[in-house]
């Protein structure tokens, strides 16, 4: 059998530096990145697509109020350790008016790509 060289004070030490700067960058990373993803992935998800979360406020550990659309209408919703209790109902123009920034964030996305393919055609005659 061949033997195996015991490992030197200093490589272990090398090693055992490199795991804990991994555990600094990565553990932290991941931490962040679950809680900012996580989020958007389970918040504003239904089943049906009927109901979303339009808003969330938080009041201070454990109460919040949110604003959740239901089919054509919006609810705004206590929510705490204890329970859920329903606050106001919306009326269907509040609802509308809710829903114009989202339609102006979408607009001036497609603007955006549009502006974005029309720099690559520039730059696609300009090399030819």
């Amino acid at each position: 059998m061949t033997e195996v060289e015991p490992i030197g004070t200093w490589d272990m030490m090398w090693y055992a530096s490199r795991v804990l700067l991994a555990l600094v960058v990565v553990v932290p990373a991941l931490y962040y990145a679950l809680r900012h993803w996580g989020r958007r992935l389970v918040v504003n998800r239904s089943i049906h697509g009927n109901m979303e979360v339009i808003d969330i406020l938080p009041l201070g550990t454990g109460k919040q109020l949110l604003l959740v659309k239901v089919a054509e209408g919006a609810l705004l919703l206590g929510v705490t350790k204890d329970g859920i209790r329903f606050l106001w109902e919306a009326p269907p123009e509040a609802v509308l008016a809710a829903e114009r920034p989202r339609e102006r964030e979408r607009h001036a996305a497609d603007l955006k790509k549009w502006v974005d393919r029309w720099r690559k055609q520039e730059d696609g005659q300009d090399e030819g």
